[in-house]
C-alpha cells in the first residue's frame, strides 16, 4: 500500500468525481482508477461505487476516517521532522502562572531579548506547585511566579536561587455603584457582612491574602460567596457585582480606568508581595547562566 494511494482516496472522496480528482492529483484517469482498484484490493472490500457523482460504500465511509487521520498524523509527523525543535542551548524555558504570563511576563521578555537576545524562548503557564516540579525535574530554566510563604517553603534555597524582580500589590476592588463609589466597601470597624470572592488553596497569593487578614486587629466580616482557582475568574465575578475580593494591580488596573472596579479599601487593606524568579543550582545551560548573572548585577546595582 502507497501512501499516495491514501491522498488518492480522500482526494475522491472529496470531489466524488473520478476524473476531476485524477486531475488534481496529477494523473491520467486511467492510471487514478488503477491506484483506486489497488486500495481496494489491500483493503479486502470495494470503497466506491462506480456511478456519477460517486459515492462511498459503507467500507468507504468507514476507511475514509481511517485514511484522513493517518494522512494527518503522518504529515505532522513529517513536517515536525523536517522542522526540528531547537537545542535546549538554544532555548530558554520559562515557567510562570497565567496571571503573570499575561500582566507581566511579555514586558519582561522583551526587555531581556533586548538586552541579552535574541533568543527563542518556551513559556509553559499552570499553578505554582506545578512551576516548582517543572523546575525540579529539569522541564524548565527558569520559575516566574508571585513571592508567597508557600513558595517559599516549597523552594530550598540550598537548591534553588532567586532574583526578586519586582513588586506586585493586591488591590481590594469591587464593582462600582450608580455614584462611582465601590458597591461593597471595607470598613475598619464595620460589622456588616461583606460577600467575599475567595481564591482556591492552590493559588499562590491564597497564603499572602490569609497572612495579611489574620494580622489586622479588626477581624473583616467577609462571608465567602465565591472561590475559585483563576484570578481572571474572580475578575469577571468582581465586575459582575458578585462580590468583593482582592486582585493584582496590574491585572486590574485597566478595570479601574475603564470604570468597570473600583479600590474599596484604605492603604491598610493593601498587600504588597514581590515578584521573583527561580533557577535551580545546578542548571549548566550557558545562555540560562548569561541571563542570571545579568539580572543578578542589574538588582544589585538597584539595591545600592
Amino acid at each position: 500500500m502507497q501512501l499516495a494511494w491514501l491522498e488518492d482516496f480522500v482526494e475522491l472522496a472529496r470531489t466524488r468525481n473520478f476524473s476531476r480528482a485524477a486531475e488534481n492529483r496529477f494523473v491520467t484517469s486511467p492510471a487514478f482508477g488503477r491506484r483506486i482498484r489497488a486500495l481496494e484490493e489491500w483493503v479486502g472490500a470495494p470503497l466506491a461505487e462506480r456511478k456519477q457523482p460517486v459515492s462511498l460504500t459503507p467500507a468507504g465511509m468507514l476507511f475514509l476516517d481511517a485514511a484522513t487521520h493517518s494522512l494527518d498524523v503522518l504529515h505532522a509527523a513529517r513536517a515536525q521532522l523536517q522542522n526540528p525543535a531547537p537545542h535546549a542551548e538554544e532555548t530558554l524555558r520559562i515557567a510562570t502562572g497565567r496571571t503573570l504570563a499575561k500582566t507581566f511576563f511579555p514586558d519582561w521578555c522583551e526587555s531581556i531579548n533586548r538586552r541579552f537576545g535574541p533568543f527563542l524562548v518556551s513559556l509553559s503557564t499552570g499553578g505554582a506547585q506545578e512551576g516548582i516540579m517543572r523546575l525540579s525535574s529539569g522541564d524548565v530554566d527558569l520559575l516566574l511566579s508571585y513571592g508567597s510563604p508557600s513558595t517559599r517553603l516549597l523552594i530550598d534555597p540550598n537548591l534553588y536561587e532567586s532574583i526578586l524582580l519586582d513588586h506586585e500589590t493586591l488591590l481590594p476592588v469591587s464593582a462600582p455603584n450608580a455614584k462611582g463609589r465601590p458597591q461593597f466597601r471595607i470598613s475598619p470597624t464595620g460589622d456588616t457582612p461583606i460577600p467575599w470572592l475567595a481564591y482556591s488553596p492552590t493559588l499562590t497569593l491564597r497564603s499572602v491574602l490569609s497572612q495579611h487578614l489574620a494580622s489586622l486587629t479588626h477581624k473583616l466580616p467577609l462571608h465567602m460567596v465565591c472561590q475559585a482557582d483563576s484570578y481572571e475568574a474572580i475578575l469577571e465575578m468582581a465586575k459582575r457585582g458578585a462580590g468583593l475580593t482582592w486582585l493584582p494591580q496590574r491585572l486590574v488596573q485597566d478595570e479601574l480606568k475603564l470604570g468597570h472596579l473600583a479600590v474599596a479599601g484604605d492603604a491598610g487593606m493593601r498587600v504588597s508581595f514581590d515578584i521573583s524568579l527561580y533557577r535551580s543550582r545546578r542548571n549548566s545551560n550557558a545562555r540560562v547562566d548569561a541571563i542570571w548573572q545579568g539580572l543578578s548585577s542589574a538588582t544589585k546595582q538597584v539595591r545600592k
